[in-house]
């Protein structure tokens, strides 16, 4: 993000402070879609997902007054919205079965979402080899233990910095570094496991 872009969150933020709360819409305008993104891959879920993104512009929010200008407003939405997806996660994994969480990956499975701008090639035999890629990718990013995954998805999904995340996550820049490499190892070895041979690297 640029420093004019910066400037101008700043000032939508001093406005709705100010009292202009209509002007909050415009940040929503601006990050929800990339924030709906991010959080699809991390619950796994669209639903869960556009009620967690709500969830995370509401408590931003209800917190403006908080809100500390010397860094980006989409790190701290991101970092609010990243706590809300790993408790999310955490309480998940406590309660949810084996049987529902079968289900949950065939319901998964059955609906892929687009990790990239959609291909422009109409070719239904590609099209079909991106859908399938785009599945295996989806399952082993879930396979991915939380705080990788949230790494890996802030950086490949999100864009942000490496310096954004480490903002987002509170996490030294090293840990975020490991992280993220690790994650790509994980997500890479996931990858070579269920490829077809002849499609591997």
């Amino acid at each position: 993000m640029s420093s004019d872009q910066a400037r101008q969150e700043t000032a939508i933020v001093e406005r709705v402070l100010g009292g202009e709360r209509d002007a909050y819409a415009l940040l929503v305008e601006r990050y929800n879609g990339s924030l709906f993104r991010y959080l699809v891959r991390m619950v796994g879920q669209p639903a869960e997902a556009e009620d967690l993104a709500q969830e995370a512009f509401l408590r931003a929010y209800l917190s403006l007054a908080s809100y500390d200008p010397s860094y980006r407003f989409s790190t701290w939405l991101f970092r609010i919205a990243t706590n809300l997806a790993i408790n999310r996660i955490k309480a998940a994994s406590k309660i949810v079965s084996l049987e529902e969480m079968r289900e949950r990956r065939e319901q998964r499975d059955e609906a892929p979402l687009e990790l990239a701008d959609p291909c422009t090639d109409s070719r239904p035999d590609l099209a079909a080899e991106r859908s399938e890629m785009v599945r295996l990718i989806q399952r082993c990013l879930q396979e991915l233990p939380a705080d990788y995954r949230a790494v890996v998805a802030l950086r490949h999904i999100a864009e942000l910095s490496y310096n954004e995340i480490s903002d987002s996550i509170g996490l030294p820049l090293n840990t975020v570094r490991t992280r993220l490499h690790r994650g790509r190892e994980r997500l890479g070895q996931c990858l070579e496991a269920r490829l077809p041979k002849e499609e591997r690297p």
